[in-house]
């Protein structure tokens, strides 16, 4: 029987998700203040005549329409609030666990490592995104490991330059080229070093 993973952390990216969920949360409740203040404007000139625990009470329409959806609507208010809150802290997910996965990918690059891979959920975004950055990756891995390769076919080259039986002016000459063609070499092979693949 296969184990379903369960997800440890909901805050991947905490100012991220944060900043979305609250955002979410704004956009809805904005559009509900919207609502009532055209609903409100609408209805503005007539006055509203409503029994309260047997007593009468006048009022202008838009505020009693306001007082009487607030105190026979609060729970689902509550309850709406929570459903938005949590409605978008799961789709946050597919955004805010691509993103991680990016950047612990690109500082594994940042320090060498260009074997690594993104692999993302079949529901998270960006995955057109993470592929150009894994066929980048390859490519860069594979130019890496070909400079290299090169570089150490050069550097037998010019050890077998200096093995050269030549008069002793132009070895003298062939020697100090050799010197700084290897010296060149060196820094292109360290340089292909630091990146393993």
């Amino acid at each position: 029987m296969t184990k379903k993973h369960k997800r440890r952390n909901f805050f991947i990216k905490k100012d991220f998700q944060g900043k979305l969920i609250f955002s979410c949360f704004l956009f809805v409740v904005g559009a509900g203040l919207l609502f009532n203040v055209l609903l409100g404007g609408l209805s503005a000139d007539p006055l509203t005549v409503s029994n309260v625990n047997q007593n009468i009470e006048p009022a202008r329409t838009p505020f009693m329409l306001l007082r009487q959806m607030l105190t026979d609507n609060w729970f689902l208010i509550v309850i709406g609030s929570g459903f938005v809150i949590t409605a978008s802290l799961l789709l946050s997910h597919r955004i805010a666990g691509p993103l991680y996965r990016f950047e612990a990918t690109l500082d594994n690059m940042k320090k060498g490592n260009l074997d690594s891979t993104i692999r993302l959920r079949d529901k998270d975004q960006g995955k057109e995104l993470a592929c150009k950055i894994n066929e980048f990756n390859s490519l860069l891995s594979q130019s890496f490991c070909t400079i290299g390769h090169n570089a150490k076919a050069l550097q037998i080259l010019i050890e077998q330059a200096t093995t050269l039986d030549l008069p002793e002016e132009e070895k003298e000459q062939l020697a100090s080229l050799c010197w700084s063609m290897q010296e060149h070499n060196r820094k292109i092979i360290n340089n292909c070093n630091y990146y393993s693949s």
